[in-house]
């Protein structure tokens, strides 16, 4: 090929080059390479083995005493949790209770608030020492904290003669239970099954169950447009355990096993909550603060109306439920003034008792949107002193404060 040729035919390459780029930028614009995000954040992802039971907001072991003996009856083994249950353990007249509750990252709980949706996944082992009742028996519930009834539960009942392990929600309006599905109990007993529980905390939320055995699914059902938000202040949170009646007939010692719990959020995480400062004047002593003594099923709550932004609910209605104020100081002996500030729905009463002397009865009267005050003469020692407020018959005010003067 002469030079003149072999110039036209590098032009011509060259032209047809371009012409091919040109073509094929056209017909196929550049790519914009993003990383696919996960929209389900992992906010939860405890170790039993690094984290024992402070992976949980609260502990209710035998809450009410009833079997010393054998305690604890949770407690991590190796990386898994395990809960154990005796025949005699009581948490009332007519009931057993062994649960965690609450979800704890950090060392912060964390709160399932309104129109957040979440994703909780775990293995569990029941044995078949754990079966299938005529009167409840539950292994997860989803609760808040100032409402008696659950808004989600798995349980274990006995469903035309067979057990099952079945997936249910509650309607708070007339406390009716509407079962979402259920799967026979019996083969799934003495192995590892893994549960998904999907739920969306609105008033017009969802809930979802999975339930596999290896990589069977045995169960993917879904309930919509029900009720998962029943609180103005509180915030949801599950639980985990064996909680159940003891009514039932062939109820033998048990346990249960949990392994690899893991929650995500859809959507990233919300900020925390933005609590008013707690009341530091002179002879203010806050009922939620850090050393005071929550027994039973009392704890502290949010409150929008209260001091610190907290207050103690589920005082009283038995022997269990008190609250023990503790750190008060004195710099005499003497009777002094003691104010207590406390939510009231109707008439309601404490039972005080100062330093373990005789209990006095103090009624208080309010509603539940303000807060109450009623003063009492109380008599304290030099130094430190203790304050318990009680009922042994009936639900007392919720405590926000006392201030002594």
């Amino acid at each position: 090929m002469n030079h003149a040729k072999l110039i036209h035919a590098r032009v011509a390459g060259a032209v047809f080059a371009a012409a091919a780029l040109v073509f094929s930028t056209a017909a196929a614009p550049p790519r914009i390479h993003a990383p696919w995000k996960d929209p389900w954040q992992l906010r939860w992802s405890p170790s039993a083995y690094r984290d024992g039971l402070n992976a949980f907001e609260g502990n209710e072991d035998d809450r009410r005493g009833s079997d010393p003996e054998t305690a604890p009856h949770i407690y991590p083994v190796g990386n898994l949790w395990r809960f154990d249950m005796h025949v005699g353990a009581r948490d009332g007249a007519d009931r057993q209770r062994n649960e965690v509750r609450g979800m704890r990252e950090r060392g912060v709980p964390l709160e399932i608030r309104k129109d957040e949706t979440w994703r909780i996944s775990y293995q569990m082992y029941i044995p078949d020492t754990l079966d299938a009742t005529s009167q409840f028996t539950h292994i997860w519930q989803m609760k808040t904290s100032d409402t008696s009834s659950p808004l989600a539960q798995l349980s274990l009942p006995i469903k035309d003669g067979v057990a099952k392990i079945q997936a249910r929600y509650w309607t708070q309006e007339d406390a009716v239970v509407h079962e979402i599905a259920s799967v026979d109990l019996e083969p799934l007993q003495n192995k590892w099954i893994s549960t998904t529980l999907e739920f969306k905390s609105s008033d017009d939320g969802y809930f979802r169950w999975i339930l596999r055995d290896g990589n069977r699914t045995l169960a993917d059902a879904r309930a919509d447009h029900i009720d998962l938000w029943w609180t103005d202040e509180q915030y949801n949170r599950p639980k985990w355990g064996i909680y159940r009646s003891i009514r039932s007939t062939g109820l033998q010692d048990t346990y249960l096993l949990l392994r690899d719990l893991k929650a995500w959020q859809l959507g990233p995480a919300t900020p925390p909550v933005t609590l008013p400062p707690p009341d530091r004047s002179p002879g203010a002593y806050e009922a939620e603060r850090a050393g005071n003594i929550f027994e039973g099923a009392n704890e502290p709550v949010y409150c929008s109306i209260c001091s610190g932004g907290r207050k103690t609910i589920l005082i009283g209605g038995n022997i269990y439920d008190y609250t023990v104020i503790k750190g008060i100081l004195s710099d005499t002996t003497a009777t002094k003034q003691m104010t207590i500030h406390a939510v009231v729905d109707g008439t309601q009463s404490y039972f005080v008792s100062v330093n373990g002397a005789n209990a006095f009865e103090v009624p208080m009267t309010g509603t539940k949107g303000t807060i109450a005050t009623v003063t009492v003469p109380v008599p304290l020692v030099a130094g430190v002193n203790a304050i318990r407020f009680f009922n042994l018959s009936a639900r007392a005010p919720e405590l926000d404060k006392i201030v002594i003067s």
